[in-house]
């Protein structure tokens, strides 16, 4: 299985939907390899308010397995299989 991550910033209001900032092309063999680049991405781009760690085929259905996310006081918080 291969994992993927995407990086979304904060909607500027309610209909507005394109979010999607990061869209990261290369493909991790592991759940812990994609995290530690995500960990790389919030510390690098202060826009990145969400991101999510996808495994799938590259062009079939993904499943999010990791759900992380900036709080209001911008501290960094994960969540563990969201979408399981």
């Amino acid at each position: 299985m291969k994992y993927f991550i995407e990086g979304y910033k904060s909607k500027t209001d309610f209909f507005y939907e394109d979010t999607l900032i990061l869209d990261d092309k290369k493909t991790y063999s592991s759940e812990k390899e994609a995290k530690e680049k995500v960990l790389e991405y919030f510390e690098k781009d202060k826009n990145l308010n969400l991101i999510v760690i996808n495994k799938g085929l590259d062009l079939g259905p993904k499943q999010g397995t990791r759900f992380f996310f900036r709080d209001k006081e911008g501290k960094f918080e994960e969540i563990d299989y969201w979408w399981k």
